[in-house]
C-alpha cells in the first residue's frame, strides 16, 4: 500500500519532506535523500555507490567496509515507509563493475530481497555501473522516460522531447553529488541537497561513503540558471529551503 496523503501530511509539517514542483509535477523530496513522485507512485534514488568501502580498501584506505549494509539498511527503512508501486535507482548504485560481486552474504540477501518485493524496481546505468548485474535483480535502462520528463544518470543536452509530450525534456539527474550550506535561526549547517531549476533536477547521493560537489562550483553553476534555481538542504533528515546563490 502506497503512502497516504496524511502520512505524506505529518513528513511535511515535521520538516522531513517538502512538495517540489518540477515538469509540471509535483514532487516530494524527502530529507532522507530520495524523491517520490505521488502520480506514478514512484521513489528515486540516486548514487547508492555499493561496496565503495571494499573498492577503496584495495588502495590502504581505512574506511570500514560496511557502507553497503548501511546503504541498504536506509533504503529499506525508506521503501518501508513510502511502498511504492515502482523504484528507480538512478545510476552509480555500484561502485564499480565488481562491487555486486565483492558484496557479502546479508547485503546480497537484503537486497535480493528489496528488488523481489517491488512491482517494478529500474536500475539506471551510470558511469560507475554501465552494466549492471542480472543477480541484482530489477531491470535496466539507460533512460526511463515519464512524459516529458527523462530519468538518466548525467545531464543529456541533446536529449530530444519525447514523442507526443506538450514541453520540451526536462531531465532529473544523478551524478553530481551536490551539496550545499545555509543559516537556520543563529545555527549554519551543510550537507547533501536537491538542486534544481525549470529543465533540470539534480538528485543527492545517497550512498554512505558518498562526497559532494558544492552547488556554487562553477560545474553545477553552468549547468543551472541562476534566475531559476532551488535547492533543499538535507540535515539530520531534515529538509530546509536554501536561498538561491
Amino acid at each position: 500500500m502506497a503512502i497516504t496523503e496524511e502520512q505524506l501530511n505529518r513528513l511535511v509539517a515535521h520538516n522531513r519532506a517538502v512538495p517540489v514542483r518540477f515538469a509540471q509535477q509535483v514532487f516530494i523530496a524527502d530529507g532522507r535523500g530520495v524523491l517520490y513522485c505521488p502520480a506514478r507512485d514512484a521513489l528515486v534514488v540516486s548514487d547508492l555507490h555499493f561496496e565503495k568501502g571494499s573498492y577503496m580498501s584495495r588502495f590502504a584506505n581505512p574506511l570500514p567496509q560496511l557502507d553497503s549494509l548501511a546503504t541498504l539498511q536506509r533504503l529499506q527503512e525508506i521503501l518501508s515507509d513510502y511502498a511504492p508501486a515502482q523504484v528507480i535507482c538512478l545510476g552509480d548504485s555500484f561502485h564499480d563493475a565488481g562491487g555486486f560481486d565483492r558484496m557479502g552474504i546479508a547485503e546480497r540477501k537484503l537486497l535480493a530481497g528489496l528488488t523481489a518485493q517491488y512491482k517494478d524496481w529500474v536500475w539506471i546505468a551510470g558511469n560507475h555501473d554501465p552494466e549492471i548485474p542480472a543477480g541484482a535483480g530489477g531491470r535496466t535502462l539507460d533512460v526511463l522516460h515519464w512524459g516529458n520528463i527523462r530519468l538518466q544518470h548525467e545531464p543529456d543536452e541533446s536529449a530530444d522531447t519525447p514523442s507526443g509530450a506538450q514541453s520540451p525534456a526536462a531531465q532529473i539527474i544523478g551524478h553530481f553529488h551536490p551539496k550545499t550550506r545555509t543559516c537556520v535561526g543563529r545555527k549554519r549547517f551543510s550537507g547533501k541537497c536537491f538542486v534544481s531549476d525549470d529543465d533540470l533536477f539534480i538528485m543527492p547521493a545517497f550512498g554512505q561513503y558518498t562526497g559532494g560537489l558544492d552547488v556554487s562550483s562553477g560545474v553545477l553553476t553552468a549547468l543551472l540558471k541562476p534566475g531559476e534555481k532551488q535547492c533543499f538542504l538535507l540535515y539530520e533528515n531534515k529538509i530546509y529551503r536554501c536561498k538561491p546563490d
